[in-house]
């Protein structure tokens, strides 16, 4: 996330929480804490971000936050082509195995990146993808913190799918496609999903959107 600060600064950041946009009504359905890069700028609004509730921390280095961040957003096509709230997304193995299939993917190309993803959960990010493809009754019990959301609660994406707009997926998967391309590799699954969110509106199972990913 990039914001224009007073005086043309641009802040470079992570938003953790999932917002669902009701109406007029702004929710926040999950919990987290705002990170902004570590400047001077920063220095001096973070503690006015925090007295107004916002708690708001300031990471020593923020890209590493980013891809870190990106790495649950990938996420985010799998809830929009299921049309379900993320929490029962969540509860579908088949829609986690996608998420995880999508997360190792990215995480081979960040490798070849030279780049670590930081960790933005109570989960590594190389140990998550391990997590989520556990079955039901081990993964209830393992992620329970994930499973924390307000029952309301679906991505971004899922909204703009609604809605008729353009998704944010070229930001998400075709982040790690282009990376992948940069360093000589291929991103088949993440592809794939820019291929879906891309074109027409459709919805998936997570036992179809497997069977044609082939994970």
């Amino acid at each position: 996330v990039q914001a224009i600060a007073p005086g043309l600064h641009v802040l470079t950041g992570m938003v953790p929480y999932n917002v669902v946009l009701r109406g007029a009504h702004v929710h926040r359905a999950t919990a987290g804490h705002l990170q902004l890069q570590h400047d001077p700028v920063t220095e001096r609004i973070a503690p006015l971000w925090r007295a107004a509730g916002l708690t708001t921390v300031l990471p020593a280095d923020i890209r590493a936050v980013q891809w870190g961040k990106l790495l649950l957003n990938l996420n985010n096509p799998v809830n929009a082509l299921s049309n379900l709230p993320l929490r029962d997304e969540l509860l579908d193995r088949d829609c986690r195995r996608v998420f995880a299939a999508l997360q190792t993917e990215a995480l081979g190309v960040m490798a070849r990146a030279g780049i670590t993803p930081a960790q933005v959960t109570a989960v590594s990010p190389t140990l998550l993808p391990h997590v989520l493809r556990l079955p039901n009754w081990l993964f209830t019990r393992l992620a329970w913190r994930m499973l924390q959301i307000d029952a309301t609660a679906r991505s971004s994406m899922w909204d703009d799918l609604e809605a008729g707009r353009v998704t944010e997926i070229d930001a998400l998967s075709g982040a790690v496609v282009r990376l992948a391309a940069e360093h000589g590799m291929a991103a088949p699954l993440n592809t794939k999903m820019c291929e879906w969110l891309g074109g027409p509106r459709q919805r998936l199972t997570g036992a179809q959107m497997r069977g044609l990913l082939g994970v």
